[in-house]
């Protein structure tokens, strides 16, 4: 996880990168998703601090695993 509260990296299995952005999608204006790296699964979410808090909440309970990662990955 990034020290800016406004961008969160998340690992999911590359078949759900879609069910992210879909998620994501129908929580209007909280967070835009970015596929970072599509082979390994990682997607940035880009939030505002005022957010944050509700992004992790939803991304704790998708329904699948997800791995939030400490920061970008190289």
């Amino acid at each position: 996880m990034s020290d800016d509260r406004s961008i969160i990296y998340v690992r999911v299995a590359p078949e759900r990168i879609a069910d992210v952005n879909w998620i994501m999608e129908g929580y209007e204006h909280l967070a835009l998703v970015t596929t970072v790296d599509p082979a390994d699964g990682v997607v940035k979410l880009l939030g505002t601090p005022d957010t944050y808090n509700d992004v992790m909440e939803i991304i704790e309970n998708m329904p699948f695993q997800t791995e939030v990662l400490e920061a970008e990955p190289a």
